[in-house]
């Protein structure tokens, strides 16, 4: 399984994972990634507070076809 992907950004511009090095991460334990990630600031999980301020939203369906 190849985890290489390319996302583009709400700008237009293009992210590139080829770079990345998985070879730590596929040592890990799924606990172990899962205690990585909360131990990083920047990557919190929201709260059932931090959740209240959004609205739900259903995406339009495209003319002619289906959003599936």
């Amino acid at each position: 399984m190849t985890k290489h992907k390319t996302y583009k950004k709400p700008d237009g511009t293009t992210f590139d994972n080829s770079d990345v090095d998985w070879t730590e991460f596929d040592k890990m334990t799924d606990e172990e990634a899962h205690q990585k990630a909360l131990a990083d600031p920047d990557a919190q999980p929201w709260t059932e507070e931090g959740l209240k301020g959004f609205k739900r939203v259903n995406p339009k369906k495209k003319e002619g076809g289906s959003n599936e």
